[in-house]
């Protein structure tokens, strides 16, 4: 019973460690590209938004292979990586603030009155 009760610790300390396998991409990588996709979303939305003809799912497609292709990712890994994340809340938490931290300054400045 011990040594079920010892298992259960070291399997539960292994389990909450904040390491990321070798074939997952590291948090800033991931972030960088996470950024870069949900810009893309956005993108695209507004560009829908404004033109009723637009072609939203290849337009997409387009821009989601121009960003993989920009930080050297293939979509597999990217999407492998992507559910990995989402498996580990807090670590996909960790990405998440930093993505709001790179946004947040651009957009302050935005909201920021006009000065005569």
């Amino acid at each position: 019973m011990r040594y079920l009760f010892l298992l259960a610790i070291v399997f539960a300390a292994t389990a909450c460690t904040s390491s990321v396998p070798e074939e997952i991409m590291p948090k800033e990588k991931m972030g960088a590209v996470l950024y870069d996709v949900i810009r893309a979303d956005e993108m695209t939305d507004f560009l829908l938004a404004n033109d009723s003809t637009y072609r939203e799912f290849s337009k997409r497609a387009s821009f989601y292979d121009t960003i993989f292709q920009l930080h050297a990712v293939k979509k597999e890994d990217f999407q492998k990586s992507l559910r990995f994340y989402q498996g580990r809340p807090d670590l996909l938490k960790e990405i998440l603030d930093s993505l709001q931290k790179k946004v947040s300054p651009a957009q302050s400045q935005r909201s920021a009155p006009l000065q005569r």
